[in-house]
């Protein structure tokens, strides 16, 4: 995977991750207890492709704020700033030798 790929795969899964934590958070405000593990992987079987698929036509994935807000998905954003940093993160291909 080259280092864009995986740049952009890091910002996906932190993103996911925050609304995870998010809903657990809420969840457990509203049960008044952690709903523990099972709730994240209940998460996951409930909601990772539409996760996947919002997060594709999100802005967020370019955007310089997506660490702050990237769990928001949106696809308009008054904040949008390109990630100049994702395009450090290009360059050659590296080639996988697995």
């Amino acid at each position: 995977m080259d280092k864009k790929r995986a740049y952009q795969f890091c910002k996906y899964l932190k993103s996911q991750m925050d609304a995870i934590d998010k809903d657990k958070w809420y969840k457990g405000e509203e049960i008044h207890n952690d709903p523990g593990q099972e709730y994240i992987i209940d998460w996951i079987n409930r909601n990772a492709k539409e996760w996947r698929e919002k997060w594709e036509k999100s802005k967020c994935q370019h955007c310089s704020f997506w660490f702050e807000c990237g769990h928001k998905l949106k696809v308009e954003c008054e904040r949008f700033k390109f990630d100049d940093e994702e395009n450090k993160q290009g360059g050659e291909d590296e080639k996988d030798t697995d």
